[in-house]
């Protein structure tokens, strides 16, 4: 409503049965609110910069976002039964009222987007039932953390920090009931934070961690991070962070998912090997690690079934994988950046007696695939920008077609191949003229693509 410039006030309760209220975009609105809503139980109020109100009085609410309409006034203790909060875009916000600490029953606190916001008042970290804090886009903002925090957040389920370049380090003595902590764009974050003397198992309940962009992340806790539930870690684009938690085989028993990208300090992982569970592991970008790749022990993890590697090493070597250094339990495996890869390891592939899905993408240096075949498990083959690459069943240049049958397994039921200039529509025309001649099986195959720089042809076969 572009036009709408004032709320008609009627004569009595307004809106007796209302619950939920929306004033959104109104750039002209400049004053008044429904003052007699004594159900409303959410408010949202978005892009209204002009309009001068007050909050309504009702302790029905429950949950309240405020974006860009830093004109309204708030007085918490009129809305004291608020559960969710989110304040979003107020350019000019330095400060919050004091009053803020007497929402005592808020569970979700989110503050995005104010870039004058100096600190949040005091009394805030023992709000006893907040279980979430996110706060997005906050320059200034000296969060209220502190080492002797020692009955603050005691509640806290998830912390979502981003973009808040005063964030320097981290305490994890409080944090007890933590299950979900993310850290990202903090550009001066340093380190996380173990008090003396804290029990080991002090993150209990901590499932998922996630630390992105901390370019001045030198390391975690000495001695490890002891958090028992942890099934999923990220950790991107560190460039000093020189070493992962210790202990990560026995404190983090529970890892599944692990992904590493972009740590080029990092050349091993710590003594001891990866957790036992781990289901999923991607290392990208990680130029020491990835040269010591044959010591990882990843042979030994019996739960792997996803592998993602990348690397633009010029070390890494021209056949991969090799024999007896993978798990056979492995149903993805994903190759990317290998520059000096020149063919894949036949007797190392048919190891992998799982493998359903397997990807290769940016390997300038990959002639061919397997003269032998590919694992009989595969389902889905994947190939981009492997620009030497070429088919095996090409009519033209005399091939036997009939050997390749085997390239193609009877579970095969897709093919993607795409900015790898030798193939082309003469491999196409050929696989549809003579699918069973030249596939053997494929006259079950689902899916068939071939994209050839800026040209794409598709055969489906059912």
């Amino acid at each position: 409503m572009l036009e709408l410039a004032e709320w008609c006030i009627l004569d009595a309760g307004e809106f007796p049965r209302l619950k939920n209220l929306e004033v959104i975009k109104c750039p002209k609105l400049i004053k008044d609110l429904p003052t007699k809503v004594p159900s409303l139980v959410r408010l949202n109020i978005e892009k209204c910069p002009q309009l001068v109100a007050l909050l309504p009085r009702t302790t029905s609410i429950r949950e309240l976002l405020l974006e860009e309409c830093q004109a309204v006034q708030w007085e918490w203790q009129a809305v004291s039964s608020v559960e969710k909060l989110e304040i979003s875009s107020f350019a000019n916000l330095k400060e919050f009222e004091r009053d803020l600490v007497t929402l005592t029953n808020l569970k979700d606190l989110n503050v995005k987007k104010c870039p004058r916001l100096l600190s949040f008042p005091e009394g805030m970290m023992r709000l006893n039932n907040l279980k979430e804090l996110c706060v997005h886009k906050c320059p200034k903002l000296v969060l209220p953390l502190s080492s002797e925090m020692n009955h603050c957040y005691t509640s806290l389920e998830r912390l979502d920090l981003y973009h808040c370049p005063n964030l320097k380090s981290l305490p994890l003595g409080s944090l007890q009931k933590l299950r979900s902590l993310q850290i990202r764009k903090c550009k001066n974050f340093e380190t996380m934070l173990i008090p003396n003397g804290i029990e080991l198992q002090n993150l209990p309940l901590l499932e998922s961690l996630h630390i992105e962009f901390c370019n001045n992340l030198v390391s975690f806790p000495c001695g490890g991070l002891p958090a028992p539930k942890l099934s999923s870690l990220w950790v991107q684009n560190c460039e000093k962070l020189e070493a992962l938690p210790e202990q990560m085989h026995s404190l983090l028993p529970s890892l599944q998912k692990f992904e590493l990208s972009s740590c080029p300090k990092i050349d091993s992982f710590p003594e001891g090997g990866l957790p036992s569970k781990l289901d999923s592991l991607s290392i990208r970008k990680c130029k020491k690690l990835v040269g010591g790749w044959r010591g990882w022990g990843l042979q030994t993890l019996t739960s792997l079934t996803h592998f993602a590697l990348s690397c633009e090493s010029e070390d890494m070597v021209e056949s991969f994988p090799e024999e007896g250094l993978l798990p056979s339990t492995l149903k993805l495996l994903s190759i990317r950046n290998l520059q000096n890869l020149k063919s894949l390891n036949n007797r190392a592939l048919q190891l992998l007696v799982s493998l359903k899905c397997l990807e290769i993408h940016n390997c300038p240096q990959l002639k061919s695939l397997p003269e032998e075949g590919l694992p009989t498990s595969l389902f889905v083959l994947v190939i981009s920008n492997c620009a030497v690459l070429k088919p095996r069943c090409r009519m033209e240049k005399g091939e036997d077609w009939h050997k390749e049958n085997k390239n193609f397994p009877l579970s095969f039921q897709s093919l993607k191949v795409s900015h790898c200039r030798r193939w082309g529509y003469s491999t196409l025309d050929a696989a549809y003229d003579s699918q069973v001649e030249c596939f053997g099986a494929l006259d079950h195959m689902l899916n068939l693509i071939c994209c050839c720089d800026s040209q794409v042809g598709m055969l489906w076969c059912s």
